[in-house]
């Protein structure tokens, strides 16, 4: 009985073949295709990746509801170092009386950015819609605390940055909290 043969072309073929299954098969193409999903629908995609890639759970994440506890933590970090750094501001006694009343509403603001944020993890599973709620409403904290800053003649980067990343934390959630099922 003869022996078939086989040509380096069949092995070649076979070998790609298994690079492509294994590949798309893997928890990381996954978790590689959500993320993309979502941040072509949220407004800025290159910070959109960047922040959930910068998560290292990121790439075992199976479905929208793994990725919104990843942007949730990632909103609530990014939203409490803003907080502490206002909270800073505010008993520092070389700050500006003058704006101490808009860094004390900075401040209340961020409190319920962090609220937010943390309401909308804790009701995902039971309540994904009040999660999708609240994690848009996470960004009306950066919105008050920018015009009390534009208002008040604040111009502090560290801050400017923070209502920056909150906004984009908020969106992000609210786009992958609205792929939840509810």
């Amino acid at each position: 009985m003869a022996m078939p043969s086989f040509t380096p072309l069949f092995f070649f073929l076979m070998t790609i073949s298994l690079f492509f299954l294994i590949h798309f098969l893997s928890p990381a193409h996954a978790a590689s295709e959500i993320v993309e999903g979502v941040c072509n629908e949220a407004d800025n995609y290159s910070f959109c990746i960047q922040a959930l890639e910068s998560d290292p759970k990121t790439p075992t994440a199976k479905n929208h509801m793994d990725l919104a506890v990843i942007a949730l933590n990632l909103g609530i970090s990014n939203s409490t170092a803003t907080r502490n750094y206002i909270s800073g501001l505010c008993e520092n006694s070389k700050t500006d009386p003058g704006k101490k009343s808009a860094l004390e509403g900075c401040l209340w603001a961020y409190d319920g950015a962090v609220s937010s944020f943390r309401s909308a993890l804790t009701e995902l599973k039971e309540d994904p819609l009040t999660a999708n709620y609240d994690s848009k409403v996470a960004g009306d904290g950066a919105v008050h605390c920018s015009g009390l800053m534009t208002s008040s003649g604040i111009m502090d980067s560290s801050m400017s940055n923070g209502n920056d990343f909150i906004l984009r934390f908020s969106n992000i959630a609210f786009v992958i909290t609205d792929h939840l099922d509810g």
